[in-house]
């Protein structure tokens, strides 16, 4: 949901545009921040965006806005522009935003504009390209600001401030010789100690740091655990390739979340992007076909006691309310699990304990609801034939017995998708739901069968 401040920008935007007052959008524009203007764009449609594109105040301000586009969106709105145009919008970009902003587009589209760049800039973005996008090669930025380890801090002082554009100058790092990565320099430390101390004396030699094939999920977490302000990057040689700066960080937890949100759901990042409706229909059909298999499984179990239900028609009542409760508590428990897992609070042997635990609370919460559920049976169905005692017996311990089973069901299984080097995220939706929709059928009837004697 856009804030009020976005809104009223979007139907500003939206009715100068309608009514041509081009002199007014662009004031409008160049009033406004490249954030906030790509946060708007999403809710134009593509014409509405193209003009918008156009009538931005310069380059560097088109440069700005595509780096915060949607990916999906950047593809449309350069679409069809003459590589003259595009040209100078891309070389007013940094290096990593280039490489995220060409990754979008078709592969002629790219190499002509990458043809376009100056050789150096061009042999730099070719370089990232062939990274995997979603590792700390992919994302970083190969504008670091790093000195021999020699330097004093008077030297480094004066290096940093002729320095025209530093990616990020709260850290300076310390190479040696080759250019191996060997230390880390607050800019605190640097302006703290005397002018002639070197690097090498006041730098951190234990240097948290990822190689350029780790992947981004795992550097968010490096980022968020040492609170850090970026990441080096180095090669499989230790030597420094480039940063990871927080704002590429804070977008990897954006979309990591997203992503695991969606998996879940039995959808991916196409939810949002304008693919077609086939497109979208093909994505989620399989991850629903689970769920379909699972309810006619059900359906199939409950079939087998049409005839049980007849004698005891009250059964049925309370077949939601089982299967309901079971289904709530596996999907909150995967849900547990799969986070702790994305965020390394569940690994290892920690998985064993809070399965356990889970199952544990699984227990508890069945024994409460298991209780309140029979006296309400008592309650309801005090006057039907034959006695009640079995009846509540039945959906007592079958609420029990489907809240611990869901529960155990909903922690093992990412964790068994997790051993298995399967993303666990597409464990909480279906596969889950359908699993504990079937349990829930036979734990029901089958404790039916024991306590209830039409059932015998």
């Amino acid at each position: 949901m856009l804030s009020q401040r976005l809104q009223v920008l979007q139907e500003t935007l939206q009715k100068l545009l309608r009514r041509g007052a081009k002199t007014h959008v662009e004031r409008l524009l160049g009033r406004s921040r490249p954030a906030d203007i790509a946060v708007v764009m999403r809710f134009l449609d593509d014409r509405q965006r193209r003009q918008i594109f156009d009538l931005l105040p310069d380059d560097e301000a088109r440069a700005e806005t595509l780096t915060e586009l949607d990916g999906h969106l950047v593809g449309e709105v350069v679409a069809d522009r003459p590589i003259e145009e595009l040209a100078p919008v891309v070389a007013s970009m940094s290096a990593d935003d280039q490489a995220d902003v060409l990754s979008e587009l078709d592969d002629g589209l790219r190499q002509q504009l990458i043809d376009a760049l100056m050789p150096a800039e061009a042999e730099e973005i070719e370089e990232l390209l062939e990274y995997d996008p979603e590792t700390a090669g992919g994302i970083m930025s190969p504008d670091y600001f790093a000195l021999p380890e020699h330097t004093t801090a008077r030297e480094a002082i004066e290096a940093l401030q002729a320095t025209e554009d530093v990616e990020m100058a709260f850290y300076i790092y310390a190479v040696d010789e080759p250019g191996h990565l060997v230390g880390v320099v607050s800019l605190r430390a640097l302006v703290t100690h005397p002018p002639n101390t070197p690097l090498s004396e006041m730098m951190e030699s234990d240097v948290i740091s990822a190689t350029v094939d780790t992947d981004q999920e795992e550097v968010a977490r490096l980022a968020a655990r040492y609170n850090l302000l970026a990441v080096p990057v180095v090669d499989h040689g230790g030597t420094l390739a480039g940063i990871v700066t927080i704002d590429d960080v804070i977008d990897v937890i954006r979309e990591e979340a997203t992503e695991d949100i969606l998996k879940m759901a039995g959808a991916d990042e196409t939810a949002y992007e304008g693919h077609s409706l086939w497109k979208n229909f093909r994505v989620r059909a399989p991850w629903l076909f689970a769920t379909w298999l699972g309810g006619l499984a059900a359906s199939v179990l409950i079939g087998a006691f049409e005839s049980q239900l007849e004698a005891t028609v009250a059964l049925a009542a309370f077949i939601p309310i089982v299967l309901g409760m079971g289904g709530n508590v596996g999907a909150q428990t995967a849900t547990i699990i799969v986070r702790g897992l994305a965020t390394g609070r569940v690994s290892g042997g920690v998985g064993l304990t809070y399965m356990v635990r889970e199952t544990g609370v699984g227990v508890l919460l069945g024994s409460l609801y298991g209780v309140l559920l029979a006296g309400y049976a008592v309650f309801r169905y005090a006057d039907a034939p034959g006695g009640v005692g079995g009846l509540a017996l039945t959906v007592g311990l079958s609420i029990l017995a489907s809240m611990t089973c869901s529960a155990t069901v909903g922690a093992m299984t990412p964790l068994v998708f997790d051993r298995l080097h399967v993303d666990p995220a597409v464990a909480t939706g279906p596969i889950v739901t359908t699993t504990v929709d079937v349990l829930g059928i036979l734990v029901y009837f089958g404790t039916a069968s024991l306590f209830i004697g039409n059932l015998g």
